[in-house]
């Protein structure tokens, strides 16, 4: 009765430990990625590996979770950009909007991509925005359109007047 229990108990004990093996070197090969994905510090990946590996499962895996670095280097890298893009937008007023880099607030075009950024007047010759459709200088349309009559006020009428 014995040595039947003791046959039956070492193929399911053998199946369990090699069950375990598979899973501490499963966990070991999630530990090196892991860590090699968190710091390029060979000692540090080496030595996390080892804490797994030697602490095994239940104490090796979740201390190794507590004591690993908390972002990633593309986390660090993404946050880095994101700093370098707020720093750049609170220093630089004027910025091209196709390439990010820094220009003067009068530029026409940008000196980096060569994109067009603003346009002249024809009839005043004096800078104005792309997206307006009439130059607040002489009231002239874009592309040299004859000008939008302006609203006679008192002021007007009277300098009219005066004129004449």
């Amino acid at each position: 009765m014995s040595s039947t229990i003791t046959d039956l108990l070492k193929p399911i004990g053998i199946v369990l430990g090699g069950y375990y093996l598979l899973l501490l070197v499963a966990a070991a090969i999630w530990t090196y990625r892991d860590i090699r994905a968190r710091t390029q510090d060979v000692i540090a990946q080496v030595l996390s590996v080892t804490l797994v590996l030697v602490l095994q499962l239940p104490f090796g895996l979740p201390l190794y979770l507590l004591m690993r670095p908390k972002q990633t280097l593309a986390d660090k890298y993404e946050r880095a950009l994101e700093e370098e893009y707020l720093r750049r937008d609170i220093e630089d007023e004027h910025v091209c909007p196709n390439c990010q880099r820094g220009i003067e607030g009068d530029f026409v075009v940008c000196p980096y991509c060569m994109v067009e950024l603003r346009r002249r007047c024809v009839n005043c010759d004096r800078t104005i925005d792309l997206t307006w459709g009439v130059c607040p200088y002489c009231a002239t349309v874009p592309g040299g359109v004859p000008r939008i009559p302006l609203p006679a006020t008192d002021k007007t009428r009277e300098l009219a007047l005066n004129d004449a």
